[in-house]
């Protein structure tokens, strides 16, 4: 049972969905065979690789290796939880669920917040409206047209226009809501309108003000951000000027801490490309999409946060900051990047110059900026020199101290110690002494990391949390599925890309069996692995996804091999990268030139095979 939705409720959600309808409602379809393809919304693809199957019930994308029912594809589509996608879906196709815990007022506060959705769509139209063609919103049209925000981006974004008192619009939102018979008081409590301590008269919030809807990816309306326009900064007296920006208080649908401004519009762009960019402000935001950048997204009135950052970590595993190039925007940065390390997210940084922001650059010079952002760390290593962090043994104590915590965040070792030669080199601290500070080997015990098992204990930890490469598991699975193709998968070098050598050991023994004409069962050829393996194996590797399937098996086969593939070049050039750091930290100039050529050629194999990895054109 998921979050008090019992399993045969589940069960029902999952025989009503109709998958095809589902995934269609966000990406286009086009019949394929029995099923249907398109181009995967989870990752930029030209060839279609994304498979729905209507009799499974299930999508799969035979390109970056995901799949599930229609409750997983509401999860990563929307970045929804399970209870949330599964009652939503149950909402879509009609079947009743419980209430959640809590009885009638469970369902209460379920009945007020379905209002409370009503409330916010009904001011987003009001808004909208008043912004594209009211009288009241002339001199909303004006601003929208002095800071360059296009049509199709409005739109997208559902921006709005609330009327100042001198147009009309001191409880102007107010009386819209009545007219359409929506409750005041929960008005009230969502923020769009107040009650006067003196009068008891209603009052809207955002006066004056171009209104920016706060959307979740699902398309629902939770809150309001709202930008004083400058004829009405002075609203509210001489003596105290209006706040640039106005947010929706906390409520039953809004927590700031955990929303991101944009992500409605920029998640479909994150998962394609990889990265999402984390700009300021609102404009910030639609200014960069406006410029192609349709990965930005932005916090709402607050410092970013670790909540926000777990939403996001649902899209992507890169975050690239581009503050402000002032000295806010460099203090933000600073306190960013420890946050995006602890989300294991890989931190990067767009700099930009003094007084610059992401909506005065212009869109050629910032594409050229993008295309190489700088490593958050390397970035911050540099500021530290700058600052003279290597200009005695003090500063290098304070900068070591600083930066340790940091270097510890990094998860990959081999990143890792690539930071570590770095910090070695700009601070002038020995790269021994550094590396002994981030395992904890001195030091304070209280900011040391907890001790390490004994070496047994570690290689069965390792060995049952260690994760399967997800290309290789869906290559060994298609195998197994499919020991047909165990001659063509030989001949194509299939087993020297596996890098993980329970996979390689897996595939070795089914190549092996089939080229003999035997057919061994799962528990057979599970005894070539650690049978602490086995469970992990049994899931990723026997689930059976490509047995008695419509679909081409042998292009699926060479799609999966340039995967594999493609990671094996980028494994080899991650190797040569940390052997140029030792060779550099050693001053072996001899070994750093052939290692450099040889990273020349690996670079150009890579190139090349980007453009030309040979993918079949069609599938079956």
């Amino acid at each position: 049972m998921a979050a008090s939705i019992p399993d045969d409720k589940l069960q029902e959600v999952r025989d009503r969905i109709d998958v095809v309808d589902l995934v269609g409602r966000y990406v286009g379809l086009r019949r394929s065979g029995k099923n249907y393809s398109a181009c995967c919304p989870f990752h930029e693809e030209k060839t279609p690789s994304f498979y729905v199957n209507p009799e499974r019930k299930s999508y799969k994308c035979f390109g970056c290796g995901v799949y599930g029912d229609g409750i997983d594809f509401v999860m990563r589509i929307e970045g929804k939880s399970f209870p949330e996608a599964a009652r939503k879906l149950a909402e879509l196709y009609g079947v009743l669920l419980p209430a959640a815990p809590g009885g009638e007022r469970a369902a209460e506060r379920s009945a007020e917040r379905d209002e409370a959705y009503a409330l916010c769509k009904a001011a987003t139209e009001i808004y909208r409206e008043t912004l594209l063609r009211r009288p009241e919103g002339a001199a909303g049209r004006v601003y929208q047209d002095h800071r360059r925000i296009d049509a199709e981006i409005a739109e997208t974004f559902r921006l709005g226009y609330a009327p100042a008192p001198s147009e009309g619009g001191w409880d102007f939102l107010a009386r819209g809501l009545a007219e359409r018979r929506l409750s005041l008081d929960l008005a009230d409590k969502l923020g769009l309108v107040a009650r006067s301590e003196r009068t008891g008269s209603l009052y809207d919030r955002f006066r004056g003000r171009l209104v920016f809807p706060i959307i979740q990816p699902g398309g629902s309306v939770v809150g309001f951000s709202a930008r004083v326009l400058p004829e009405h900064a002075s609203d509210g007296g001489a003596e105290r000027e209006a706040p640039k920006y106005v947010n929706s208080p906390e409520s039953l649908l809004y927590q700031k801490s955990k929303t991101l401004f944009g992500l409605h519009a920029a998640s479909p762009a994150i998962r394609q490309k990889g990265r999402a960019i984390l700009v300021e402000g609102n404009v910030d935001v639609l200014s960069m999409h406006q410029k192609g950048f349709s990965e930005t997204i932005a916090p709402l009135g607050t410092a970013l946060t670790a909540p926000q950052l777990k939403i996001l970590s649902r899209f992507t595993d890169t975050v690239i900051l581009c503050f402000d190039g002032d000295r806010a925007g460099r203090k933000a940065a600073r306190e960013a990047i420890p946050l995006v390390l602890d989300a294991e997210l890989d931190a990067r940084i767009v700099l930009l110059g003094d007084g610059e922001d992401p909506d005065t650059v212009p869109a050629e010079r910032l594409h050229g900026l993008f295309e190489r952002p700088l490593s958050a760390l390397e970035w911050l290593m540099h500021r530290m020199v700058a600052h003279g962090a290597a200009d005695s043994p003090d500063l290098q104590v304070r900068a070591l101290d600083a930066l340790v915590p940091l270097l510890r965040k990094v998860q990959r070792e081999a990143a890792r110690d690539l930071y570590i030669d770095l910090a070695a080199k700009l601070l002038k601290i020995p790269q021994g002494r550094i590396s002994s500070a981030v395992r904890g080997d001195r030091g304070d015990p209280r900011r040391s990391p907890p001790p390490s098992p004994s070496p047994m204990h570690a290689a069965a930890a390792q060995s049952s949390i260690a994760p399967l490469p997800r290309a290789q598991a869906e290559l060994v699975m298609l195998l197994v599925d499919n020991p047909h193709l165990a001659g063509i998968a030989e001949k194509a070098g299939a087993l020297t890309t596996l890098s993980d050598g329970r996979l390689r050991a897996l595939a070795a023994a089914v190549v092996d069996a089939a080229l003999r004409g035997e057919s061994p069962g799962e528990g057979e050829l599970l005894e070539v692995v650690d049978p602490r393996e086995h469970r992990q194996l049994h899931e990723r590797v026997f689930a059976g996804h490509y047995r008695d399937t419509e679909l081409d098996v042998e292009a699926v086969l060479h799609e999966l091999l340039a995967v594999t593939r493609r990671d094996q070049l980028r494994g080899a050039k991650a190797e040569i990268d940390r052997a140029m750091a030792e060779a550099r930290a050693r001053g072996d100039l001899d070994q750093l030139r052939a290692l450099a050529q040889e990273r020349i050629a690996l670079r150009r194999q890579l190139e090349d095979f980007d453009l030309n990895p040979n993918p079949p054109s069609t599938h079956g």
